[in-house]
């Protein structure tokens, strides 16, 4: 288990050094973040929190690579337990919590560009 989150940790640090940048269509993102991703359901856009963090200003804190990362698999991402994850979780009161109540986005890869892309507006 040790290796896969390391595996996955290197591919996420690979991901950030060669500028893997989300190519995604803000506006996509925006109808995502409300229907198909149901972000909203627990999410609002500004720093108010609803179940879980507002999301203003959460493209300057982390990386699109894990926000992409976080959006499609966030059970996976919180086990690697990366500096990212431990920042998140530092910021939000979880820190030695066992897993994330966040659940997989159902989106395409292309799709959480577009979130991610969207985030960066907010």
């Amino acid at each position: 288990m040790k290796v896969k989150a390391i595996v996955f940790a290197m591919t996420i640090a690979f991901a950030v050094m060669v500028g893997a940048a989300s190519a995604g269509d803000a506006g996509k993102g925006k109808g995502l973040f409300e229907s198909t991703g149901k972000c909203k359901t627990c999410h609002k856009t500004d720093s108010a929190k609803l179940v879980g963090p507002g999301l203003a200003g959460v493209s300057k804190s982390y990386s699109d690579a894990f926000l992409k990362s976080w959006i499609m698999n966030p059970a996976e991402v919180w086990k690697a337990d990366g500096a990212e994850v431990q920042k998140m979780k530092a910021k939000v009161n979880k820190v030695g919590k066992p897993k994330t109540a966040m659940q997989p986005g159902k989106l395409t890869d292309a799709e959480a560009d577009d979130v991610v892309a969207y985030l960066k507006t907010l």
